[in-house]
């Protein structure tokens, strides 16, 4: 049983986008592609935080991440007035299990869409069938 804690308001998906995005960018070839979509997927809950609260949601990513990419780690939406704030010390707090859970159950969603996506598209087209020729059809002969 695990008690920890970490900033809510979407501090935590956006320190893991930050550090995703860095590892991508060290990453070659197509993987680094995925990995960066991965990244900015994380993005979405503190997007979201700020749109529902009727803020720009670009602004507050924009702030989030530069305050982030500043080593201020937990700071998070302020649905109040669409700034970036530190949420430990708001005492506004997320369970590390609940987190861990949501995001690997998300994980694996995507990843089982893709798979049955890869395994649709290397199927062959369905279509009729060509028969084959009967051993008794007509030859010029």
């Amino acid at each position: 049983y695990q008690r920890r804690v970490h900033g809510g308001g979407g501090a935590c998906e956006m320190e893991l986008a930050r550090r995703l995005t860095t590892v991508a960018e060290s990453t070659p070839d197509l993987q680094q592609y995925a990995m960066k979509k991965y990244a900015t997927s994380f993005e979405i809950v503190p997007t979201t935080l700020a749109e529902v609260s009727g803020h720009r949601s670009t602004n507050v990513i924009t702030s989030l991440m530069a305050d982030h990419q500043n080593g201020r780690t937990n700071h998070g939406v302020n649905l109040e007035d669409g700034t970036s704030m530190d949420m430990v010390e708001a005492g506004i707090l997320d369970t590390y299990l609940a987190k861990y859970w949501a995001i690997k159950f998300a994980t694996e969603a995507a990843l089982t869409v893709l798979k049955v996506d890869q395994i649709i598209m290397s199927k062959p087209a369905g279509g009729p069938k060509v028969r084959d020729r009967p051993v008794d059809a007509d030859d010029d002969e």
